[in-house]
């Protein structure tokens, strides 16, 4: 009996974090951070902002943007079915949306691996600036789930995949 119940055990804490595993790699969150680095004493964020997101053959995977106002995150605005934006600063003043919320992230969450790894280039408008086709590598940092993922939204939450863009440019390069 006692190793049925061991068996049990190790089946059952095997399928809890292979379910981590999977879903640590095909969900992820995004953090895109640009810099106008014109000024190397005074670097500053580039706002009103516009990214076009691109493969090596030039596909466009992904639109971003970033309003003028600082503090405003760089967020996904293309395509629509995964952008959380307007949603995202709806459910801030009300509860009701905060399930529209989930439901989104949850959806884009599911998206961002399946293009993030393979964007390339990025084009890149600000204001009367423009870049095309600058070169981009994406920072991937998985969650360490195994440390202490734990399937309770009160006690650890589910692992996600940090990606991030560190996107640094020079209004010289302005076409």
């Amino acid at each position: 009996m006692k190793v049925v119940l061991v068996g049990v055990g190790l089946l059952i804490a095997s399928g809890v974090l292979a379910y981590g595993y999977w879903f640590g790699v095909t969900h992820g969150s995004l953090y895109i951070t640009v810099m106008d680095i014109s000024d190397r004493e005074h670097p500053r964020d580039a706002r009103p902002l516009q990214l076009l997101f691109r493969d090596s053959t030039g596909k466009v995977l992904a639109e971003a943007a970033a309003a003028a106002e600082t503090g405003d995150p760089v967020s996904v605005i293309s395509p629509a079915i995964y952008s959380c934006r307007e949603i995202e600063k709806r459910s801030i003043s009300s509860p009701e949306t905060r399930d529209d919320w989930a439901t989104c992230f949850e959806r884009q969450s599911r998206w961002l691996p399946s293009w993030v790894r393979n964007a390339t280039s990025v084009e890149i408008r600000s204001n009367s600036c423009t870049i095309l086709e600058m070169p981009v590598s994406v920072s991937e940092h998985p969650d360490t789930w195994w440390l202490w993922w734990v399937p309770l939204r009160h006690i650890g939450g589910k692992p996600y995949t940090s990606f991030s863009f560190l996107i640094l440019f020079s209004r010289t390069s302005c076409a």
